[in-house]
């Protein structure tokens, strides 16, 4: 199966990295060609166009100045990226075995790179996938990598047993065009709610945290069975079918 998770803004460069393992980004030329794009906009204009306050609009405007840069810092993307669901993936425990199985199976769909392996380099960024910025392909990231995206998932698919769990954001999953899937696949989208007084709830920072453990709890159980995905129980989820359809399987807690 291959799953998908969202990037994080908040990112870590300068904790120690527990492996030397790396790879290169498949799509570093469009990488480097959108951050090209950006480089005569404004710090003011970063604010606009991201929606973003002026001291996070600085920072931005800085790692693209910074980007072409050899001594820009760079690391391994599943341990660059250091917002809640990663928290709950915490890479930084995972064994050679786990790291292996998360290259293969594990794509991590950003706004700035399209895809990116767990082990491939990347360097500070923020560029959100629903940002509107115009590009040579389109008036937005989506018009930009939509196909690369589909087209690298449809391979890695078709190359596995065409099961895609989906564990990125609205905002990320949408970059998949599915007519360009293997026909016949299956997509699984997890969700994870928790018990309130008006019954079971998604709550934003523990859905987020849930979608890291699952995908850790696949990546260390090497799960090929998609029906074992229904075995997920870190910290007290369990699997609802009477709250599941074919597409969502809900998780509650």
């Amino acid at each position: 199966m291959i799953i998908t998770m969202s990037p994080a803004k908040l990112q870590d460069f300068e904790s120690p990295v527990p492996v030397k393992e790396a790879t290169t980004p498949l799509y570093a030329k469009e990488a480097k060609e959108l951050y090209k794009s950006m480089e005569g906009i404004s710090a003011q204009e970063i604010a606009s166009l991201m929606s973003i306050n002026p001291q996070l609009a600085h920072n931005v405007y800085q790692y693209i100045h910074a980007f072409p840069l050899a001594k820009t810092p760079q690391r391994q993307a599943i341990f660059a990226y250091n917002g809640i669901a990663y928290k709950g993936l915490d890479a930084e425990t995972f064994s050679d075995k786990d790291l292996d199985f998360a290259q293969k199976h594990l794509v991590h769909i950003s706004g700035l790179y399209g895809v990116l392996r767990p082990l491939d380099l990347i360097k500070p960024y923020r560029l959100e996938m629903q940002i509107p910025l115009a590009n040579n392909r389109g008036k937005d990231l989506y018009a930009f990598w939509s196909e690369t995206i589909s087209k690298y998932l449809a391979k890695q698919m078709k190359a596995d047993d065409n099961i895609w769990v989906n564990l990125a954001s609205k905002e990320y999953a949408k970059a998949v065009n599915r007519k360009l899937l293997p026909k016949g696949h299956k997509m699984i989208t997890p969700i994870f709610k928790q018990q309130t007084g008006k019954g079971y709830k998604q709550i934003v920072v523990y859905a987020k945290k849930a979608r890291g453990m699952m995908t850790r709890f696949i990546i260390q159980h090497q799960i090929k069975d998609i029906e074992h995905l229904k075995g997920f129980d870190s910290e007290g989820y369990v699997f609802a079918p009477q709250l599941s359809d074919d597409k969502e399987w809900v998780f509650v807690r």
